[in-house]
C-alpha cells in the first residue's frame, strides 16, 4: 500500500516522509487523508511531513478545516473501516462528492468559493509537468517576455475573425487574459468546454500590444503511468444503473431472470459464485413530478412506497451480497450535485446489506478504486461535444476523465451546488468509473480505467420518445476485479444469455 501512496503524492508533485506515509497507512481511508493532505497544504510546500499530517488530521478546534460530521455514521450510512487500498475488508470509502457548506454565504460569493476550489484542484493536478514550464500567474505574464505557461480557467471560445484558429478569453486568480490558439497547432481543432481548467504554454511577445500566442495546450488528464489497483484473489462485482423502481415500465421479467442468475439458478453458476458486491449508479426509484405527465407512467404515485418497494427488490437479492446505492436526479434527494445521500427516513425500508452513499462517491472494493456516478451532466456534455450521444456514452465519459471533471459545465441542464469544495472533481483516478443515466450500455477503457456506463432497467417511456433516447435496457456488467475483464449478461427477455466477454 506504501507504494500507492507514494505514487499518488508523485502524480500532486510531493515527496513524503517515512514516519508521514507510516502515519497516513495507518488511517482508515489513507487515500481520501492523502487528498486531504495535498489539498491543505501551500502549494510551493513539497515536503509533506509528520507534522503537517497530523495538523491536517487533527485541526485544532474551531479551524477552517476541523471536522464537523458525525463520530460515528447513522442509520443506513456506511460504516467507515477499514484501509482504502488493503486486501482487508471488501468494501471501504474513499469519499463522497457532497460535504455540507457554510449557510448564509450569498449566491455570488458561494459560487465564487465553489469555482476557486476547482480551479485550485484542477491546477494542482498541471502545475509541475514537463510540458508546463515556467509556470506564471496571468498578472505576471508580460513582464516575462519569451516562454512560459500559465494554468487558467476557460471563460469564452471564439474564433479568429481574419483567420483560422481560436481565441481563448482566459483566467486564473489573479487576472484575465486573451490567448491566440493558431490553426497550426492541435489544440486548435479541440472542443473546448466553458469552466474547464487547462495549462497553455505559450509565447509572450517583447511587444505589449501583440497577442499571447498558445504553442501547447495540457488538460489534466489521467497519468499514463499511474499504479492500477487489483484484486489479489477471484472477486466480481455486479454494476447495474436505473432501476426505476415505481415505474409502470419496470422490467420484472427481466430483474426475475437477473435473480435467478445471481441465485445460481441460470448460465455461469461460476461467475454468479464470485460475485461479492452490486454497485448501483443512480435512479433507484422513478420519483415523482420528475418530468411533465410523469404520473401516466408511474405504477406507484407515492415516493414513500417507491422507496419500500426498492427495499423488497433489493431484499429478493442474495444476502450475502454487498450492495452500494448512489442517488440520481430521479432520487428524492437535492438535485444540484454533487448529491447527498438519500435521507435516512426513506431508507429504513432497505436490507442491512445496502451502503447508501452520495453521487459521485469513490470507494474501494478488494483494494480496486470504484468511482461512482449517476451521470446527469450527460445531458450538457452531449449537446457541447460534436458526434456525441446517448448511445456512445463512454465516450463522453473519457472527456470527463481527460478534464479529470465529472460535470465541467455550469448553467445548462446540471445544477450545481455552491459548496466550499468541488466534489466533482476526479481525484483520484478510479480504476473502474460507473456512470448511468443514458439508459444505453457501454464498455470501454481510457488510460487504463475502466469505462462502464450501466443499463437500466426500464423500457422506453413516452418521455424517451419524446427525447429521442432509444434505452438498451436489462444489461449486466459484472467486473472480475482480478484484471477488470467484463462480463455482460442481457436479461432482456427475462432468462440470461450466453455470457459476452469484453
Amino acid at each position: 500500500m506504501h507504494e500507492h501512496l507514494i505514487r499518488y503524492f508523485a502524480e500532486n508533485r510531493r515527496l513524503v516522509s517515512p514516519d508521514a506515509l507510516e502515519r497516513l497507512s495507518s488511517t482508515p481511508e489513507p487515500l481520501l487523508a492523502c487528498r486531504m493532505v495535498v489539498e491543505r497544504m501551500p502549494p510551493e510546500e513539497m515536503f509533506v511531513t509528520l507534522s503537517i499530517v497530523e495538523t491536517v488530521l487533527h485541526p485544532p478546534a474551531g479551524s477552517a478545516s476541523a471536522p464537523t460530521g458525525r463520530s460515528s455514521p447513522g442509520p443506513g450510512e456506511p460504516t467507515r473501516t477499514g484501509s482504502v487500498l488493503s486486501e482487508g475488508p471488501l468494501f471501504s470509502l474513499i469519499s463522497e462528492g457532497f460535504a455540507p457548506g457554510p449557510g448564509g454565504r450569498a449566491p455570488l460569493e458561494a459560487y465564487g468559493s465553489l469555482f476557486t476550489a476547482r480551479y485550485r484542484s484542477l491546477g494542482r493536478l498541471l502545475r509541475g509537468r514537463p510540458d508546463l514550464p515556467n509556470v506564471t500567474p496571468i498578472r505576471d505574464l508580460r513582464q516575462r517576455p519569451g516562454a512560459a505557461s500559465i494554468v487558467v480557467m476557460v471563460r469564452e471560445v471564439r474564433p479568429l475573425q481574419r483567420r483560422r484558429g481560436l481565441r481563448l478569453s482566459v483566467e486564473d486568480e489573479t487576472g484575465a487574459a486573451e490567448v491566440i490558439v493558431p490553426d497550426e497547432i492541435p489544440a486548435s481543432r479541440v472542443t473546448w468546454i466553458p469552466d474547464e481548467v487547462v495549462g497553455i504554454h505559450v509565447g509572450v511577445p517583447t511587444d505589449l500590444h501583440r497577442s499571447v500566442v498558445a504553442k501547447s495546450v495540457v488538460r489534466p488528464d489521467v497519468p499514463t503511468d499511474r499504479p492500477r489497483h487489483r484484486a489479489g484473489r477471484p472477486h466480481r462485482v455486479l454494476l447495474l444503473s436505473d432501476l426505476h423502481i415505481g415505474s409502470r415500465s419496470f422490467l420484472d421479467e427481466s430483474w426475475a431472470g437477473l435473480l435467478a442468475f445471481l441465485r445460481g439458478q441460470d448460465v455461469a453458476p461460476d461467475v454468479a459464485s464470485e460475485i461479492r458486491q452490486v454497485v448501483i449508479a443512480g435512479d433507484l426509484v422513478d420519483g415523482i413530478g420528475i418530468y411533465p405527465h410523469q404520473e401516466r407512467d408511474l405504477a406507484i404515485g407515492d415516493i414513500v412506497e417507491q422507496y419500500a418497494e426498492l427495499g423488497r427488490r433489493l431484499r429478493e437479492l442474495p444476502a450475502e451480497l454487498e450492495i452500494v446505492v448512489v442517488p440520481g436526479n430521479h432520487d428524492a434527494v437535492c438535485p444540484a450535485e454533487p448529491q447527498p445521500a438519500i435521507p435516512t427516513e426513506l431508507t429504513t425500508s432497505l436490507p442491512p446489506n445496502v451502503r447508501v452513499l452520495g453521487n459521485p462517491s469513490t470507494f474501494a472494493m478488494g483494494g480496486v478504486v470504484i468511482e461512482a456516478y449517476h451521470g446527469r451532466s450527460f445531458d450538457d456534455l452531449i449537446p457541447a461535444l460534436p458526434g456525441a450521444s446517448y448511445s456512445r456514452p463512454t465516450e463522453v465519459m473519457k472527456t470527463m476523465l481527460a478534464m479529470r471533471h465529472l460535470a465541467p459545465i455550469y448553467g445548462s441542464r446540471t445544477p450545481l451546488a455552491p459548496l466550499p469544495r468541488d466534489g466533482l472533481v476526479i481525484d483520484p483516478v478510479p480504476d473502474i468509473l460507473v456512470t448511468g443515466h443514458s439508459h444505453t450500455y457501454g464498455v470501454d477503457q481510457y488510460r487504463g480505467t475502466l469505462l462502464v456506463n450501466a443499463s437500466t432497467w426500464q423500457g422506453e417511456t413516452g418521455y424517451q420518445r419524446m427525447r429521442n433516447i432509444t434505452p438498451v435496457p436489462a444489461r449486466s456488467a459484472i467486473v472480475d476485479l482480478t484484471d477488470l475483464s467484463v462480463a455482460t449478461l442481457d436479461f432482456l427477455s427475462g432468462r440470461g444469455k450466453e455470457i459476452v466477454l469484453s
